[in-house]
């Protein structure tokens, strides 16, 4: 009879001992599902913010692009051997003869002409600044080929060259 009497006295206790073991598994089942949740979430919002981290780089290069077409205007021949005139001008070297230019499309996105210019020169630095006054114009102008010969030997001095310029411009704007 001692063990019925003990199991009376402490069936009360026994059964609520039982309760709170059960709630505890239970409690410590929803937390660990809390944490996958959490840690789940936290990966999710680090792939959110990559994502967004190079949405914002996608944003600022389309920014360069369209400035970079801004400056990549479409020119005119006309427009462009009036520039080339005035810096030859400036860097005192005279145009001999400019063929029409040459369409390139070396893009899907931009157009290349390029002019054939035939040019005298009374010395080197005069053919040294024309190029860089090329180069440096903030029309987007370069120099692909340049042939330099010396005429010396014909009674006169200074140079004549052949120079190639291409003159960039795009073509969706």
């Amino acid at each position: 009879m001692v063990w019925t009497e003990l199991i009376d006295k402490y069936r009360n206790k026994a059964v609520n001992i039982a309760i709170v073991i059960v709630f505890l598994l239970i409690a410590v089942n929803i937390y660990k599902g809390s944490l996958n949740r959490v840690a789940s979430l936290k990966a999710r919002i680090s792939e959110e913010n990559k994502k967004s981290a190079e949405l914002e780089k996608i944003n600022q290069l389309q920014k360069k692009i369209t400035g970079y077409k801004g400056l990549l205007g479409s020119k005119e021949a006309s427009l462009v051997m009036d520039d080339i005139s005035a810096i030859a001008k400036g860097a005192g070297v005279e145009i001999l003869t400019v063929k029409p230019p040459q369409k390139e499309f070396p893009g899907a996105d931009y157009v290349k002409d390029v002019f054939e210019v035939s040019l005298n020169a009374p010395a080197y630095d005069s053919l040294a600044r024309f190029i860089n006054g090329i180069e440096s114009s903030s029309n987007v102008y370069t120099v692909d080929n340049i042939f330099i010969n010396s005429q010396a030997g014909q009674n006169k001095r200074g140079l004549t060259a052949n120079v190639k310029i291409s003159s960039v411009s795009a073509i969706n704007q």
